[in-house]
């Protein structure tokens, strides 16, 4: 079965959310394979040097810790929520939009989470709007260290296509 992840889309996902899974897992299982070849590609001299061995040990961490984000996947496990920021990412990073991917990376990591986390009553009166706080404000890294380490990991992953697929304006650059 060949798998076409330029499908990847938020209208997919609320169309067939099963072939999102798949599209997903197959465009960043790519991206990881894709990082590993290209560190491979360099020089001897590069892979040497103390920047080349920091690079290769980045790249193995990150495909370590993007492990449960696969059996997540493979299994169709993520929450909603999470799924519909991966597949905004993903879409952004195949249209070269980095600075969006950044953006939707940002709202999976720290959400709208009002800030700091866990106080809820902060003078005598408590917070009017304090149960409208749903989903979409739920800070995802905060929620376990596993997922703190995949979500960080899509990060280095959005930097890695921008380095490998750089989009036509540098304005869409990220960082």
């Amino acid at each position: 079965m060949e798998f076409d992840v330029s499908d990847i889309s938020p209208s997919l996902l609320r169309t067939d959310m099963d072939r999102v899974y798949s599209l997903l897992y197959v465009y960043f299982k790519r991206l990881v394979y894709e990082w590993d070849d290209f560190l491979d590609m360099r020089s001897s001299d590069e892979q040497r040097s103390a920047d080349g061995k920091m690079a290769a040990a980045t790249q193995r961490q990150s495909a370590e810790y993007l492990r449960p984000l696969f059996r997540s996947l493979k299994s169709r496990t993520l929450q909603a929520d999470v799924l519909q920021r991966i597949t905004e990412i993903a879409r952004h990073m195949l249209d070269r939009e980095y600075m969006h991917a950044n953006d939707a990376y940002l709202q999976l990591s720290i959400g709208n989470a009002p800030w700091p986390v866990g106080v809820t009553q902060v003078g005598i009166h408590s917070r009017a709007s304090r149960e409208t706080i749903n989903a979409n404000k739920v800070a995802h890294v905060l929620n376990n260290e596993t997922q703190r380490k995949w979500i960080q990991s899509i990060k280095r992953l959005i930097r890695f296509a921008q380095t490998k697929y750089p989009p036509s304006d540098l304005a869409k650059m990220a960082g």
